[in-house]
């Protein structure tokens, strides 16, 4: 017992140096809460259910740590840990990464939100689910091939093996530039099939730039993505085109307005034609004192070569801040595809709830509670 004692001393006074040399922080937000989802116009030879769930929407703890190394530069890293309020289970699976940053701005290697997410500066609450977003879910998505078949740009999640610079702000101006060796899962091999292929082939660049000054905030993003093992001439690469704009105003009163756009292309094969389509979203918000009120329309065009694949999604909510960390409220968002369409709400892997197929609709009643902390 003694040995071990002594043991833990020194391991604590070998740690002591570090730490004194390094600045670590404890973030993070818990947020869960009740659901009803239920999915209507079901294909043939399925019954549409009503599923009735408690889950979590992806709350988190987050460690942040940076080191002064002089002359105005510094080290960083952000360890971003995704936990379930609803079933356990807890992983690495949030913004982590490190690197440096300096009056020049900061780098950043790891695996980071990017472009899908953008336009959360005109949408969002305080304790809603992740499925009542619709800058992540309708306005990232295309439904890219007849019968099914979802492409969502940006991952709809972290961008893994991502190298990133994010500029200063100047006076209201920001700037963002990031490159992936391979946007959706790991590099490839080095060696391959004469004649086949390239499994290391795929890459992705990412850029925006972005003004928040005052009440007004705007801003354009842009995403293009080259899958891993290239198809033969002809073949569909599945490869992804796109850009974001968007711009929004506060009032002094407390209503928000905001106005986004997309377009969105998925390569496919010579014979089927690309898949294109663009969207529209319209959030409205007004808060006064502890309440906040919410409504949002989005509209996704029809997808070129893709007959009757338009889709419609709209939401509404209420929250109340008892404090600036905690709030509760109540949400409901739907969901409306044509008989064509494969669109889905934003995350639904996080709940466990049913995706839609071609065609369905879906709708979600949620009251959930939030705490940052």
């Amino acid at each position: 017992m003694q040995k071990k004692l002594i043991a833990a001393a020194v391991a604590g006074l070998i740690a002591v140096p570090a730490l004194a040399q390094t600045n670590v922080t404890i973030s993070g937000r818990a947020v869960a809460g009740w659901e009803s989802y239920k999915l209507s116009s079901c294909t043939t030879g399925f019954s549409c259910r009503t599923e009735s769930r408690v889950s979590d929407q992806s709350s988190r703890i987050i460690f942040n740590v940076n080191e002064d190394l002089g002359g105005g530069l510094k080290a960083w890293a952000q360890m971003d840990m995704r936990y379930a309020n609803d079933l356990g289970g807890i992983g690495m699976t949030g913004n982590t990464g490190l690197g440096l940053m300096g009056s020049w701005g900061k780098f950043t290697i790891g695996r980071w939100d990017v472009h899908y997410g953008e336009l959360g500066a005109i949408e969002g609450n305080r304790a809603g689910s992740l499925q009542t977003l619709l800058g992540p879910g309708i306005m990232s998505q295309v439904s890219a091939a007849t019968g099914g078949g979802l492409v969502t740009l940006g991952n709809g999640t972290r961008t893994p093996n991502l190298m990133m610079w994010d500029s200063p702000n100047w006076n209201g101006f920001t700037a963002r530039l990031g490159y992936t060796t391979s946007f959706a899962a790991g590099e490839g091999s080095g060696r391959s099939l004469t004649g086949t292929p390239n499994p290391g082939g795929g890459s992705a660049w990412t850029g925006a730039v972005r003004y928040n000054n005052g009440p007004w905030t705007a801003g354009v993003t842009y995403w293009n993505g080259n899958t891993e093992a290239r198809p033969a001439a002809g073949a569909s690469s599945f490869d992804q085109d796109g850009w974001k704009a968007w711009a929004g105003y506060t009032f002094a009163m407390g209503l928000k307005v905001g106005l986004g756009y997309d377009r969105s292309s998925v390569d496919r094969s010579a014979a089927l034609g690309d898949a294109t389509r663009s969207a529209w979203m319209l959030p409205v918000s007004y808060s006064w004192g502890p309440h906040a009120v919410y409504a949002k329309y989005a509209h996704a065009g029809k997808v070129s070569n893709i007959a009757n694949s338009s889709a419609n999604a709209w939401g509404l909510g209420y929250d109340y801040a008892f404090s600036k960390r905690t709030s509760a409220g109540v949400y409901y968002t739907k969901l409306s595809n044509s008989r064509g369409a494969f669109y889905d709400m934003f995350a639904l892997g996080a709940s466990g709830a049913t995706a839609t197929a071609v065609g369905e609709d879906a709708r979600q009643i949620y009251i959930g509670m939030a705490h940052n902390f």
